[in-house]
């Protein structure tokens, strides 16, 4: 047979994925829930940055001595904000796993 085929088959693509990737009601409310977990682990980040800094001027009153507080500002914070980085990096590929898995388990199952 050297002729053209009369109907292209098009590989079925994932309804789940399809949904998401078409922006439909269902697709967003995915997307919503991937964004909100990713807003909430942000958000605790950030509280919990902003809760370090507002409490470093009264461990610095509290301290007295200039060379703590620079030994404090110099070497003690940088393993706290990495610390912090890394538990939000963690944190957000986890929701990023857990929306992928949730999206593939969706397929499996015939659907939403």
């Amino acid at each position: 047979m050297t002729g053209e085929p009369r109907r292209v088959h098009r590989p079925q693509r994932p309804h789940t994925r399809w949904e998401i990737d078409e922006q439909t009601t269902l697709g967003a409310a995915y997307v919503r829930s991937l964004m909100r977990g990713q807003l909430r682990t942000g958000l605790a980040a950030f509280a919990v940055l902003v809760l370090l800094l507002a409490t470093l001027p009264l461990f610095f009153g509290a301290l007295g001595s200039a060379t703590v507080v620079w030994v404090v500002l110099g070497f003690a914070a940088y393993p706290v904000l990495v610390l912090l980085a890394w538990w939000y990096v963690r944190r957000a590929e986890r929701n990023e796993s857990d929306f992928a898995r949730l999206v593939e388990g969706a397929e499996h199952r015939g659907g939403p």
